[in-house]
Protein backbone atom coordinates (compact mmCIF):
# COMPACT_ATOMS: atom_id res chain seq x y z
CA UNK A 1 0.00 0.00 0.00
CA UNK A 2 2.74 2.44 0.96
CA UNK A 3 4.74 1.76 -2.26
CA UNK A 4 1.31 2.55 -4.29
CA UNK A 5 1.03 5.57 -2.58
CA UNK A 6 3.98 6.55 -3.21
CA UNK A 7 3.89 5.73 -7.22
CA UNK A 8 0.89 8.17 -6.42
CA UNK A 9 2.73 10.80 -5.08
CA UNK A 10 5.39 10.39 -7.81
CA UNK A 11 2.75 10.36 -10.87
CA UNK A 12 0.65 13.22 -9.26
CA UNK A 13 4.25 14.83 -9.33
CA UNK A 14 5.43 14.43 -12.29
CA UNK A 15 2.09 15.25 -13.97
CA UNK A 16 1.75 18.54 -12.21
CA UNK A 17 5.18 19.58 -14.29
CA UNK A 18 3.71 18.23 -17.58
CA UNK A 19 6.05 15.28 -18.09
CA UNK A 20 4.47 12.33 -19.91
CA UNK A 21 5.04 8.37 -19.83
CA UNK A 22 6.40 8.17 -22.73
CA UNK A 23 10.13 9.75 -22.95
CA UNK A 24 10.05 11.36 -26.16
CA UNK A 25 6.56 13.20 -25.31
CA UNK A 26 8.13 13.74 -22.15
CA UNK A 27 11.02 15.74 -23.78
CA UNK A 28 8.77 17.82 -25.81
CA UNK A 29 6.61 18.07 -23.09
CA UNK A 30 8.99 19.09 -20.30
CA UNK A 31 10.61 22.82 -22.09
CA UNK A 32 6.89 23.77 -22.33
CA UNK A 33 6.78 22.59 -18.60
CA UNK A 34 9.53 23.97 -17.98
CA UNK A 35 8.39 27.57 -19.39
CA UNK A 36 5.32 27.75 -17.59
CA UNK A 37 7.05 27.36 -13.85
CA UNK A 38 9.60 30.01 -14.40
CA UNK A 39 10.90 31.32 -11.05
CA UNK A 40 10.31 28.02 -9.96
CA UNK A 41 12.63 24.66 -8.58
CA UNK A 42 10.71 21.58 -8.57
CA UNK A 43 11.87 18.15 -7.27
CA UNK A 44 9.52 15.18 -7.86
CA UNK A 45 9.84 11.61 -7.89
CA UNK A 46 10.33 8.34 -6.42
CA UNK A 47 13.43 5.90 -5.79
CA UNK A 48 14.92 3.26 -4.49
CA UNK A 49 18.41 2.55 -3.07
CA UNK A 50 20.04 0.73 -0.55
CA UNK A 51 22.69 1.20 2.58
CA UNK A 52 25.72 0.15 2.66
CA UNK A 53 26.89 1.70 5.91
CA UNK A 54 27.85 -0.51 9.48
CA UNK A 55 24.75 -1.86 11.45
CA UNK A 56 22.41 -0.76 7.84
CA UNK A 57 24.35 -3.06 5.04
CA UNK A 58 21.53 -4.15 2.80
CA UNK A 59 18.66 -1.63 4.46
CA UNK A 60 16.38 -0.49 1.59
CA UNK A 61 15.03 2.94 1.52
CA UNK A 62 12.24 4.40 -0.13
CA UNK A 63 11.88 8.27 -0.49
CA UNK A 64 9.04 10.36 -2.67
CA UNK A 65 9.38 13.92 -2.80
CA UNK A 66 7.15 16.18 -4.58
CA UNK A 67 8.29 19.69 -3.89
CA UNK A 68 8.64 23.63 -5.16
CA UNK A 69 10.43 26.58 -4.16
CA UNK A 70 9.82 30.00 -5.34
CA UNK A 71 11.63 32.95 -5.93
CA UNK A 72 11.33 34.47 -2.79
CA UNK A 73 13.00 31.04 -1.14
CA UNK A 74 9.55 29.81 0.30
CA UNK A 75 9.26 26.19 -0.46
CA UNK A 76 6.22 23.76 0.39
CA UNK A 77 5.65 20.00 -0.73
CA UNK A 78 5.73 16.54 0.63
CA UNK A 79 8.31 14.11 1.38
CA UNK A 80 7.40 10.07 2.01
CA UNK A 81 9.98 8.01 3.50
CA UNK A 82 9.73 3.63 3.49
CA UNK A 83 13.01 1.87 5.54
CA UNK A 84 12.78 -1.93 5.40
CA UNK A 85 15.06 -4.30 6.98
CA UNK A 86 17.11 -6.38 4.11
CA UNK A 87 14.48 -9.07 4.57
CA UNK A 88 11.86 -6.55 3.68
CA UNK A 89 10.45 -6.48 7.12
CA UNK A 90 9.88 -2.44 7.28
CA UNK A 91 11.25 -0.55 10.20
CA UNK A 92 9.58 2.51 9.29
CA UNK A 93 7.19 4.86 7.17
CA UNK A 94 5.86 7.89 7.03
CA UNK A 95 5.43 11.70 6.09
CA UNK A 96 7.60 14.69 6.01
CA UNK A 97 6.78 18.02 5.03
CA UNK A 98 9.36 20.04 3.06
CA UNK A 99 10.32 22.97 4.86
CA UNK A 100 12.86 24.35 1.94
CA UNK A 101 14.53 23.40 -1.27
CA UNK A 102 17.26 24.68 -3.39
CA UNK A 103 18.14 23.60 -6.81
CA UNK A 104 21.44 24.31 -8.58
CA UNK A 105 21.08 22.58 -12.11
CA UNK A 106 20.50 19.27 -11.65
CA UNK A 107 21.05 19.07 -8.03
CA UNK A 108 18.59 19.36 -5.10
CA UNK A 109 19.12 20.01 -1.61
CA UNK A 110 15.76 20.20 0.68
CA UNK A 111 14.75 19.41 4.16
CA UNK A 112 11.75 17.97 5.05
CA UNK A 113 9.96 17.25 8.86
CA UNK A 114 8.15 15.09 10.10
CA UNK A 115 4.87 16.85 12.03
CA UNK A 116 4.19 16.57 15.27
CA UNK A 117 2.27 13.80 16.33
CA UNK A 118 2.83 11.43 13.14
CA UNK A 119 4.27 8.56 13.68
CA UNK A 120 6.66 7.22 16.62
CA UNK A 121 9.26 9.61 15.93
CA UNK A 122 9.11 13.17 17.22
CA UNK A 123 11.52 15.84 16.52
CA UNK A 124 12.75 14.06 13.13
CA UNK A 125 14.44 15.77 10.46
CA UNK A 126 15.45 14.71 6.71
CA UNK A 127 18.25 16.41 5.15
CA UNK A 128 18.42 15.32 1.60
CA UNK A 129 20.64 16.09 -1.70
CA UNK A 130 19.16 13.94 -4.90
CA UNK A 131 21.32 14.06 -8.01
CA UNK A 132 19.35 13.94 -10.99
CA UNK A 133 21.66 11.79 -13.76
CA UNK A 134 19.74 12.89 -16.90
CA UNK A 135 19.73 9.76 -18.80
CA UNK A 136 22.53 8.12 -16.46
CA UNK A 137 21.14 6.49 -12.85
CA UNK A 138 20.48 9.44 -10.05
CA UNK A 139 22.22 9.42 -6.43
CA UNK A 140 21.04 10.69 -3.44
CA UNK A 141 22.89 11.73 -0.13
CA UNK A 142 20.83 11.53 2.88
CA UNK A 143 21.13 12.38 7.22
CA UNK A 144 18.77 12.51 9.68
CA UNK A 145 17.91 14.29 13.11
CA UNK A 146 15.98 11.59 15.19
CA UNK A 147 14.04 11.91 18.78
CA UNK A 148 15.61 15.07 20.13
CA UNK A 149 14.60 17.27 22.34
CA UNK A 150 14.39 20.24 19.68
CA UNK A 151 12.44 20.87 16.36
CA UNK A 152 15.61 19.90 13.99
CA UNK A 153 16.26 22.90 11.90
CA UNK A 154 14.01 23.52 8.67
CA UNK A 155 16.71 25.20 6.62
CA UNK A 156 18.33 23.98 3.83
CA UNK A 157 21.16 21.41 4.98
CA UNK A 158 23.48 19.71 2.37
CA UNK A 159 24.32 16.28 3.92
CA UNK A 160 27.07 15.53 2.05
CA UNK A 161 28.96 19.36 2.34
CA UNK A 162 27.35 20.79 6.11
CA UNK A 163 27.10 17.95 8.45
CA UNK A 164 28.17 19.23 12.15
CA UNK A 165 31.91 18.61 13.34
CA UNK A 166 32.38 15.49 14.12
CA UNK A 167 30.26 13.32 11.61
CA UNK A 168 31.32 11.57 9.17
CA UNK A 169 31.12 12.63 5.46
CA UNK A 170 27.46 11.10 4.03
CA UNK A 171 28.12 8.54 1.17
CA UNK A 172 26.38 8.96 -2.09
CA UNK A 173 23.89 6.23 -3.27
CA UNK A 174 22.62 5.38 -6.49
CA UNK A 175 18.96 5.34 -7.27
CA UNK A 176 18.15 1.43 -8.61
CA UNK A 177 14.46 2.14 -8.96
CA UNK A 178 12.78 4.99 -9.89
CA UNK A 179 14.40 8.07 -9.86
CA UNK A 180 13.86 12.06 -9.65
CA UNK A 181 13.66 15.11 -11.78
CA UNK A 182 15.08 18.76 -10.80
CA UNK A 183 14.61 22.05 -12.42
CA UNK A 184 15.18 25.37 -11.70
Amino acid sequence: MFRSSLRAVALAAVAAVGVAASPSVAQAQQSKAMSTTAGWSVVTGLGHFVYDEPGMVGHRIWFGVQAVAAVDGSAYGQFLYRHELPDGTPVGQGRADVTCLKVTGNVAVFTAVVPEGQGNVKNHGYYVKIIDGGRGPDQIVDAQTQNGTERPPTHCIDPETELPPGVPQRPRYPVLIGGYTVHS
